[in-house]
């Protein structure tokens, strides 16, 4: 077994994972489907929606609203809600902010790699102080939409990390896919959003319940 002493190099999802933003987002996707004048199933208004791209949690949502017209309205009322909330309740989880100040002060390389855009992204790192990352990678860093798998190539190729000291932390199981193609190890954060817990840690290398069994996480030999 290895231990994270052997890794220098951690890349973060954010939402699900450094913080629980699911009731702020909820909140501000109920206003825009509002704002649209489309009706929804406020049992649809869960969880199990938060992770993917805007587009696709909006289909998550909503299943029956076709109208790409719509669809793209519903998108720019979130957005602007969302980007713009002076009251944004996003939080925390418990132990996580001491764990990456503790990473801080080891001297290790911390990233963050999020499907957000950037600037709802750097509105909650502002918020938040999280201002240790040595880099900040959004969906929308260069312009177009990357993939999660092509935020990791690139951290990996712009730091000349090694990847067997490298690792992916979320709480999604397109995080931990996103690991596996970039060629890094992938720690499932159970304290997620991913609804289904025992498919995300079938396709992880490790599985953490809480911040402190990440700071003492033994991971499996045979992946690094």
């Amino acid at each position: 077994m290895s231990n994270l002493n052997n890794i220098n190099n951690y890349i973060f999802d954010l939402d699900g994972t450094i913080v629980n933003s699911s009731q702020e987002v909820l909140l501000c996707f109920k206003k825009a489907f509002a704002a649209s004048n489309v009706q929804i199933a406020e049992n649809r208004l869960s969880t199990d929606v938060i992770g993917p791209p805007l587009v696709e949690i909006i289909k998550l949502i909503a299943p029956n609203l076709k109208d790409e017209t719509k669809i793209t309205e519903v998108m720019q009322n979130f957005r602007q809600i969302y980007d713009n909330d002076e009251n944004d309740i996003t939080d925390f989880y418990d132990g996580i902010y001491e764990f990456l100040e503790k990473l801080k002060k080891e001297n290790k390389k911390i990233f963050l790699a999020t499907f957000k855009p950037m600037l709802p992204t750097m509105r909650i790192v502002k918020k938040l102080k999280l201002d240790m990352f040595d880099d900040i990678y959004t969906i929308d860093k260069f312009g177009e939409k990357i993939t999660k798998t092509e935020m990791i190539e690139d951290i990996i190729k712009k730091y000349k990390l090694k990847k067997e000291e490298t690792v992916m932390i979320g709480d999604a199981i397109t995080d931990m896919q996103a690991a596996a193609l970039a060629g890094v190890p992938g720690i499932a954060a159970l304290w997620g959003y991913e609804s289904d817990k025992e498919a995300l840690k079938s396709c992880a290398n490790a599985a953490v319940n809480n911040a402190k069994e990440l700071e003492c996480l033994k991971l499996k030999s045979a992946i690094i």
